[in-house]
């Protein structure tokens, strides 16, 4: 164990921000879910000695201790919220805060748009050494992968953890894909637009004996709880892209099964057909170890439908053999249920032939094999990936800057925007199969509608009240 050296008196509030599809009404809950990202860094200030207090507002107003305040942004929709929440937080504090901001958004925006949008109380909290120096800790923050997350939990009263571990919850298992896609802003490899570099990325595990260790307390929580299953959405952005890792995860998994056996531990999680596909061919065990281990679901990228749009967005790795064989082995082969995310309406690459081809896939998956159609919007930028530094999209991105509601029409649930797709008739043609999706039985978006830069007030109210408790899954 590490000698901590610290001022006792460090304190530091996380806050999980109210969601904001959550109703106006805020005597009614918000979206529940575990922040498994908040209680991670939660973990590694713990671990540094820091005295931290979580508050999740989806289920109760703040009761803040301190004036050093984290804020976990989800995505670019938070950003007009948390905004708001920082004003509402200095005029409730007798002295000055500093807050520290987190998320994979916060790392996706230059310093000069991060200083436009949120001031100069508010620093970029994905910086260890930003941190560090702020909070005066005197050594080195753990890494994540090295982290165990009880003592985050630990932090968590008994009435609203049985909140969080009643419902699926997303497991901290690992981070980082191989792949790049021109849409995404998680972290993978990425070309850089600029000097052409490509920086690669591979996956990256947590500890394996820190995943069984944090298992096996989640599970004796919940029982102590009075329920009997936990409900994990694995971390992976691929869950089969690393097969030897994963073998390690499955039995792990296992181990802490046969010591409770009359428990369920459900699993559930993304990938690529072409790292499924591979994994079967040259790794079954890691298949197979895993539904033993209680996977049962598995969501494929899909997004789009032909080789040009796959090629255009740096997707190449999909081709119509690879998902109709993916979709089908996972379903005939292991009797997984297939989920189809179908990332589509690609602005300036999307055509209305390219949008029916994706529709008429995902219509023909769930006959022949019982797909979950999940939908979304391909918005070409947000802060993050390609399209945000591509000179292109500069007027839009000053758009944003400017008007800063307008960031929720970056969701990936939200219907076109003149702002993302400005191009009237593929933005109409966008939307009519959007909803064509939408409306398949079993699909499990519920699609918002976006706010644009210059609507009036009136004209935001009725979007947010339209949007209110259409969380995506």
């Amino acid at each position: 164990m590490k000698k901590l050296i610290l001022n006792p008196n460090t304190k530091m509030d996380l806050i999980q921000p109210r969601h904001n599809y959550a109703p106006a009404d805020k005597t009614k809950q918000g979206h529940i879910y575990m922040p498994t990202s908040l209680l991670t860094e939660g973990a590694r200030l713990l671990d540094s000695g820091v005295a931290v207090t979580f508050h999740d507002e989806n289920i109760k107003p703040r009761e803040l201790s301190s004036t050093n305040i984290g804020i976990n942004l989800l995505g670019a929709p938070y950003i007009p919220d948390v905004k708001k929440l920082m004003s509402q937080i200095k005029s409730e504090l007798s002295e000055s805060p500093q807050f520290l901001l987190g998320g994979q958004v916060i790392s996706g925006l230059t310093a000069v748009q991060f200083a436009r949008l949120f001031g100069e109380s508010a620093h970029n909290g994905n910086v260890d050494e930003t941190v560090i120096r702020l909070l005066g800790i005197c050594s080195a923050l753990t890494p994540t992968q090295q982290i165990s997350l009880i003592p985050a939990y630990e932090k968590i009263a008994d009435r609203h953890m049985k909140e969080y571990l009643s419902r699926e919850f997303s497991f901290y298992v690992s981070q980082g894909c191989q792949f790049a896609c021109d849409f995404c802003a998680a972290v993978r490899t990425f070309k850089d637009p600029n000097t052409g570099e490509l920086r690669k990325v591979k996956e990256s595990y947590r500890d394996i004996g820190i995943i069984k260790k944090d298992l096996e307390y989640l599970v004796s929580r919940v029982q102590s709880l009075g329920l009997n299953q936990l409900q994990l959405y694995l971390s992976n952005l691929d869950v089969f892209q690393t097969p030897e890792k994963l073998l390690e995860f499955a039995c792990a998994v296992q181990e802490v099964k046969r010591a409770h056996p009359s428990f369920s531990i459900q699993l559930r999680g993304l990938a690529t057909a072409e790292s499924f596909i591979r994994t079967r061919d040259h790794s079954r065990k890691s298949i197979e170890e895993l539904i033993k281990a209680g996977f049962h679901t598995v969501g494929f990228g899909v997004d789009g439908m032909t080789p040009a749009v796959w090629r255009a967005v740096n997707k190449g790795i999909n081709t119509m053999d690879k998902c109709l064989e993916a979709i089908r082995s996972t379903r005939e082969d292991f009797g997984l249920t297939p989920e189809i995310l179908m990332v589509f309406g690609h602005s300036g690459i999307d055509t209305e032939d390219t949008l029916r081809l994706a529709y008429e896939f995902t219509l023909d998956m769930v006959r022949r094999y019982g797909v979950v159609p999940r939908p979304h919007i391909a918005k070409s930028f947000i802060p993050g990936n390609i399209g945000w530094v591509d000179p292109q999209n500069a007027n839009a991105i000053e758009a944003l800057l400017q008007y800063p509601e307008a960031f929720q029409s970056l969701d990936f649930t939200a219907l076109p925007s003149k702002l993302t797709h400005p191009d009237e008739k593929i933005r109409k043609l966008v939307i009519e199969y959007y909803l064509k999706i939408c409306s398949i039985v079993g699909n499990t978006t519920s699609y918002t509608k976006p706010i644009e830069p210059q609507m009036s007030p009136k004209e935001v109210e009725e979007i947010k009240r339209f949007n209110e408790n259409r969380y995506d899954r």
